[in-house]
Formats: structure tokens, C-alpha cells, sequence
């Protein structure tokens, strides 16, 4: 017998197993491709750029065509493939493409030629990280997935290299991830020396034998330990780096003043989508093999994440007042709302008395259909900031003064952006709002406290959106006007005519939320205790919403 056959042959997937992986593919072939594009053209910056527009686009309709199929047994000990993964995968999908296009009409002429190559590749690299985020359930995989989302991100802050800025943002960057990463990969390790598992679902295996996950374990063993506490905190301060929660957000105002817009536009939304889907996941999965049952566990994290969501939307709204650079107004805006999301992950234990209430599920439709409208207001609100700057040179809120006169149509669309991040109709982010803070009235209980938090947030943030609406259309100025670039402008117009569609047809878009709000189950399916066999029911899909 030979060496190999005595080792077995090794294990090749096939197409059923490896389709719901397709968008993920499909990246790792458009990093190849925007690498080997300067071997076949002489000016790459543009032809790159292309590249990983048409290499985001056939990723987003494969993924589209193929759906979300079902977790292979072989996959699930490392990755899943269920609809909050399919969902994520999607919006991700959408907003790279954008930040793409963003790039084509505000940054690509600042780009040195030669460079294309290496951004594109990390940009593309960074969104595979962020992708893989989404379905990562095991505790290496999602070190490495969020590892795979930050280095790149490094790169990309400080990638215009002849601005101090950008190095000195990077710099940061760097220094507070290295930190969160040391301490997450140690809360990691706690977790895995205290319940000897990686696996964040139940599994099994290629014998037949069932494999308890990490959830079902931490519910068999139940009780706090110190080392539990270590692990959980551990884990939750290297994902908040990702959201920029506080006390962990310090990094966000310098990284997204010092990078180019475009980063600070990606950074926005894709790091802090990905780490909220993650940190979803992962709490989720604990929460179903308690039943969603008040205990010590799960109603001390709730808590915790609670209470961190509160004071990250409050410390995000109440340092917004004082700043005078609209990418670090943003950058405080987008705190904020991190912490309004975090707030719905709050759901860890069912309060509510209703029998249709369950908490995984809410909470992952309130998050799906948050992020789905704040992508489109922070893609807009970014692109105009970065059109102006094309155009004056300053990012300072004060040099939009007169702008409603100098650049009608921007000016209108900035003003969308800002009234529907604050929350008010006629725009989406009334309803997004509305329905998070619904999903947290139904479960009643102690959350009425993060309801009352939320709208005191709300009332504060009304000052400083609009103010940037008041320089532009009540300060004079005596710049010249200006039409901008007609790409930019029109990626502008889209984002605000989709923010008032979704306010108009809020109906359909809730629909499809809900369809695709179900979390892949944390125990084997057909397999383990009847808790969990209660908990995979619980978590069918929602027949009756299908669109």
C-alpha cells in the first residue's frame, strides 16, 4: 500500500457543496484578475477599477442565481451558508460596487498611476474578509476572517502615501487593532480551553457521530466563570473594534479624516456590517440552546451589549457637535448608528409574552433592514462630501456654505441623506429606525430603556444634520458654482431616490427582510438534545412572509 492510499484521498468538494460559496469565489478570482491586469494594459488605474466592478457584478448575479442552498456537514464546522449570510452577502456586494464607482468620479485622478493594481487588490481582499465575516461559525475561522477584513483595511487608510494624514490614520489603525486582535485570539483561546471546542454550531461527523458545538456545551454546562467572562470580553472588544463601539471607537474620526473618501465610505459600512452580522451570529447561536430563556449567561451579555450600544450612540451623537470636518461628522454619525444596531443584538432572552416573538430572528430582520437603508444614506452622504472636495479642495462643513445655490441638485441630495440619517420621512431612514425600535417595544422588559435611549439620541442628533443643511442653504457664500462630476452626481441621485422608494414601499422591503432573518440553527439538524430539536422548529422559516 502506498503512502497516499494509506492516508486516504483527499477531500474535494463539488459544485452542490461549493455553489453557496460562490460570491466568495468569485472575489478570490477578481484579486487574481486586478493583479495580473497591468501585464495587458499600460495606463492599469482605470482597467483595474473595471476589473473589480465587473468582478463585483458577476459575483452579485451568481450569488443571486444560485441562492442560499443548504450547509454542507462537510462546510458547517467552519462556515455556514444561511440567509443572513446570503442577505449580507448581497448588500456588501452592492456597496463595494458603489464605493467603486465613487472612486471612478472623486479620488481615481489623485491616485498616482501604478497604484491601481495594489488598491483594487486590497479593496477586493478586505471585502472577501467582510463576506466571510458573515459566515464564519468557528472561533479560527472568524479570527481569520476578521483578520482577512482588517490588514487590508491597514493598507487602505494610509494608502495615499504622500499625505502625513493618512500615514499618521493608518498608524492608529493599526496600533488599535493589533491591541483588540491580541485580546480577542486570548478571549478565543479562553473560551476554547473551557469548553474544548472551535465549533460555534453542533455538527456531524463523517462517522455519523454527533459533535457538540460551543453554544450547546456553554448550555450544558451553564453558570458564570471567570474564564467565561475573559472569553466573552475577549470577544466582544476585537468584533466592537470592527463597529467602533465605545470605548473601542477612538480610531474612527482620525482613520476616516486622514483616508481617501472612498475608504472612509467602505470603513463605514462593510466593517461595520460585517463585525454586526458576526457578533449576531455568534450571540444568537449561545442564546437558542438557552431557549431564549432568561439566565445569568445570556442576560448578562444583553446587558453588556446593551449598554455599550446606548453609550456608543450617545458619545457618537454628542461628539458630532463640535465637529467642523464633514468626513469626521460622518465619522461620529456612523458610531451612532453602530450603536443603534447594537442595540437589537440586545435580544438574547424573549420578554414578550407572544408566541410569534423570537428573538434571533427580530433581531437579525431589524439589522438586515438597518443596514440595507444605511448603506444607501452613507454612500450618498460620502459621495457628495467627496464631489465637493473635488471641486473646493475642503472638507470643511463651513465651505458648504451656499451650496444650495452653487450646486442645486448635490445640495437636495446631501439634504436627503441628512434628514434621513437623522430619521424623518419621507426617507428610509425613518422606517429603519422605527422598525429597530419596534423589535426592541415588542420584547418590552428592560429595553424600554434603550428605547427611550435611542429617541433621546435621535432628538440630539437633530442639531448638527442640520446644521450641514443650514450652511447650504441659509449661509451666503461667493464661490463659484459648480455641477460636478456627472458620475458622482448620478450615484448620488440613485441613493436618494432608493432612500424615499423604500420609505414609499417600506411593505416589500420588510417582506423581504423577514424572508431572509433565519440564522442557521445551533444544533446538527436531525441530531442532538431536544432543546435544541425545539430551537431548530423556532427557527423555520417564515413561510407565511415569503414575497
Amino acid at each position: 500500500m502506498t503512502f497516499l492510499a494509506s492516508i486516504g484521498a483527499p477531500y474535494i468538494p463539488g459544485w452542490v457543496e461549493l455553489s453557496p460559496f460562490i460570491a466568495d469565489l468569485w472575489l478570490i478570482g477578481t484579486i487574481v484578475a486586478v493583479l495580473l491586469t497591468p501585464f495587458f494594459v499600460r495606463r492599469p488605474n482605470a482597467a483595474c477599477g473595471l476589473v473589480a466592478l465587473v468582478g463585483l457584478g458577476i459575483a452579485l448575479v451568481s450569488l443571486l442565481t444560485v441562492g442560499t442552498g443548504n450547509t454542507s456537514e462537510k462546510f458547517r464546522p467552519m462556515l455556514v451558508t444561511d440567509d443572513v449570510a446570503f442577505f449580507w452577502k448581497v448588500l456588501l456586494l452592492i456597496f463595494v460596487m458603489g464605493v467603486v464607482l465613487m472612486w471612478f468620479s472623486t479620488t481615481a485622478s489623485t491616485l498616482h498611476e501604478g497604484d491601481g493594481p495594489e488598491f483594487f487588490a486590497l479593496l477586493m481582499a478586505a471585502t472577501l474578509g467582510m463576506s466571510l465575516m458573515g459566515s464564519a461559525s468557528n472561533l479560527l475561522m472568524l479570527f481569520m476572517s476578521v483578520e482577512l477584513a482588517s490588514l487590508p483595511s491597514y493598507v487602505l487608510a494610509g494608502f495615499r502615501k504622500t499625505d502625513r494624514i493618512g500615514a499618521e490614520a493608518s498608524l492608529k489603525y493599526v496600533l488599535f487593532g493589533a491591541a483588540t486582535s491580541a485580546i480577542m485570539v486570548y478571549g478565543l483561546s479562553m473560551l476554547y480551553g473551557l469548553y474544548g471546542t472551535l465549533q460555534l454550531y453542533s455538527s456531524t461527523a463523517a462517522d455519523g457521530s454527533y459533535v457538540a458545538g460551543l453554544a450547546e456545551v456553554m448550555a450544558r454546562t451553564g453558570g458564570i466563570s471567570a474564564l467565561l467572562v475573559v472569553g466573552i470580553f475577549g470577544l466582544i472588544v476585537g468584533i466592537g473594534f470592527k463597529v467602533s463601539a465605545v470605548p473601542f471607537h477612538f480610531w474612527c474620526p482620525d482613520v476616516f479624516e486622514g483616508a481617501s473618501i472612498d475608504v472612509s465610505t467602505f470603513l463605514s459600512v462593510a466593517s461595520k456590517g460585517a463585525a454586526l452580522v458576526l457578533l449576531l451570529r455568534v450571540m444568537m447561536a449561545i442564546a437558542e440552546q438557552f431557549g431564549y430563556e432568561p439566565n445569568a449567561i445570556t442576560t448578562s451579555i444583553a446587558a453588556v451589549i446593551g449598554v455599550i450600544g446606548a453609550i456608543t450612540a450617545t458619545v457618537g451623537n454628542t461628539a458630532a457637535y463640535v465637529q467642523t470636518n464633514i468626513k469626521r461628522l460622518l465619522a461620529y454619525s456612523s458610531i451612532a448608528h453602530a450603536g443603534y444596531m447594537l442595540c437589537a443584538i440586545s435580544l438574547l432572552s424573549r420578554t414578550s409574552t407572544s408566541t410569534d416573538f423570537y428573538p434571533a430572528r427580530e433581531a437579525a430582520q431589524a439589522i438586515l433592514l438597518y443596514l440595507a437603508v444605511y448603506l444607501f444614506m452613507n454612500l450618498g452622504a460620502f459621495t457628495v462630501a467627496g464631489l465637493v472636495h473635488r471641486e473646493t479642495g475642503s472638507e470643511q462643513i463651513s465651505d458648504y456654505a451656499g451650496l444650495g445655490r452653487r450646486s442645486p441638485l448635490l445640495a437636495a441630495c446631501m439634504a436627503v441623506f441628512m434628514i434621513s440619517l437623522l430619521g424623518l420621512p419621507p426617507f428610509a431612514g425613518f422606517v429603519a429606525k422605527l422598525n429597530l425600535l419596534w423589535v426592541l417595544f415588542q420584547n418590552g422588559g428592560w429595553w424600554w430603556g434603550l428605547i427611550i435611549a435611542i429617541a433621546v439620541n435621535t432628538i440630539l442628533s437633530a442639531y448638527f444634520y442640520f446644521r450641514v443643511i443650514r450652511v447650504m442653504y441659509l449661509d451666503s457664500s461667493t464661490a463659484p458654482a459648480f455641477v460636478g462630476n456627472p458620475l458622482g452626481l448620478g450615484l448620488s441621485v440613485v441613493c436618494s431616490v432608493a432612500l424615499l422608494l423604500m420609505f414609499v414601499g417600506f411593505s416589500p422591503l420588510s417582506n423581504v427582510t423577514h424572508r431572509y432573518d433565519r440564522l442557521e440553527s445551533a444544533a446538527a439538524t436531525g441530531a442532538g438534545p431536544p432543546a435544541a430539536q425545539a430551537s431548530r422548529a423556532a427557527m423555520a422559516p417564515r413561510a407565511a412572509l415569503q414575497p
